[in-house]
C-alpha cells in the first residue's frame, strides 16, 4: 500500500476525463501511472458517475498496492448512513474493497454537522474500509471541528499563483505543523495562469529554459513543499508536468513568486456557506 510519504508530488486529476473516448485517456493515465504518478483522485459527481465507471479499467490494468485513490463524497449528505452507501458505490464500481482516502468534497454538501459526517468516516478509517481522513475547501474553523472527531491526514485546497487564500489564513502552515498533507488543485489554473503571460513568469522561464507552467508546479512542490493535483490527457503534457520536478530555482527567485499578489483575486469575496463565491470557485472567477 501507498504510505502518505511515498504519494508521488503531482497527482492524477479526472476533471474531464472522456468516458465515451476513453482509450486515448487510458493510455495517458497508464503513462502517468508509468512516469510516477500514483495519487487518484475520482468524483462520482464527473459525468453523473462516467469517469469512475471507465477508472475501473485503470485499476485493473495497474498494481493496486501501488496506487493511491482518494474518493469524495458528494451531495447531498442527509443521513449519517449515507456516508457509508456513497463509499460503497466506488467500492462496488471500482471492484475493490477499500479507498486510501474519503473526504467530503465541500463542507456545505452535507445538511448534518461536520462532525457527524466526519464521525462516520472515521469509523471507516476504524473498520478497514479506508484507510485515511481528508478534508476538502474547508476553513480553519470547521477543520478544528472536524478534529474533534476524526484523524485529519489530508487537506485539499485551490492554491496557486494568483489564489493564495489559503495561505492567507494560515491553513497551509497549520497543516505543516500537524503532519497533513496539503493538496493543492488548479495549481496551473487549467493553464490560464500561463496564458496572461506575467512578468515574472516568462522571466524565470526563459531563465531556466522551462515553460511557465513547469516553473509554477517547480515554485508548489519545491519551495511551498505541497502536492499538487493536475489533469492531463495529453502524454507530452504530462511529461513536462513531471520535468518540472527536475531542477531547483535560485532562493531569490522562488521568492518572487512567493511575494506575487493578484488584485484582482485578492478582492474576490470568498463564502464559505455554499452561497455566492466558494472557495472551490475562486479560481475560475476570472480568466
Amino acid at each position: 500500500m501507498v504510505s502518505k510519504d511515498e504519494i508521488f508530488p503531482i497527482a492524477i486529476g479526472t476533471w474531464k476525463i472522456d468516458p465515451d473516448n476513453f482509450d486515448n485517456d487510458l493510455r495517458a493515465l497508464l503513462h502517468s501511472y508509468e512516469r510516477g504518478q500514483n495519487y487518484l483522485s475520482l468524483y462520482m459527481m464527473y459525468n453523473n458517475g462516467g469517469v469512475v465507471k471507465q477508472m475501473r479499467q485503470f485499476v485493473k490494468c495497474v498494481n493496486r498496492d501501488k496506487l493511491f485513490i482518494n474518493t469524495n463524497l458528494e451531495p447531498t449528505i442527509a443521513r449519517p448512513g449515507d456516508v457509508e452507501v456513497q463509499l460503497d458505490e466506488y467500492l462496488k464500481i471500482l471492484g475493490l474493497d477499500y479507498v486510501d482516502s474519503l473526504q467530503l468534497h465541500s463542507p456545505w454538501f452535507s445538511n448534518l454537522p461536520l462532525e457527524d459526517v466526519y464521525g462516520e468516516i472515521q469509523q471507516l478509517v476504524d473498520v478497514g474500509k479506508v484507510r485515511y481522513v481528508g478534508v476538502s475547501n474547508a476553513n480553519l474553523e470547521q477543520l478544528a471541528r472536524i478534529e474533534r472527531v476524526a484523524k485529519i491526514d489530508f487537506f485539499e485546497g485551490v492554491y496557486n499563483l494568483e489564489c493564495k487564500l489559503y495561505e492567507d489564513m494560515g491553513a497551509i502552515e497549520y497543516c505543516a505543523h500537524s503532519d497533513k498533507l496539503f493538496m493543492a488543485y488548479q495549481p496551473l489554473r487549467r493553464n490560464r495562469t500561463a496564458m496572461r503571460n506575467y512578468p515574472v513568469l516568462a522571466d524565470l522561464a526563459n531563465k531556466y529554459q522551462k515553460t511557465q507552467n513547469q516553473i509554477l508546479l517547480n515554485w508548489i512542490v519545491m519551495e511551498k513543499r505541497l502536492l499538487t493535483l493536475v489533469k492531463s490527457t495529453n502524454i507530452e503534457r504530462i511529461d513536462e508536468n513531471i520535468g518540472s520536478l527536475s531542477f531547483k530555482m535560485d532562493m531569490g527567485d522562488y521568492d518572487k513568486l512567493n511575494k506575487f499578489r493578484s488584485e484582482e483575486f485578492d478582492n474576490v469575496a470568498v463564502n464559505w456557506d455554499g452561497t455566492g463565491v466558494t472557495i472551490d470557485q475562486l479560481a475560475n472567477q476570472f480568466e
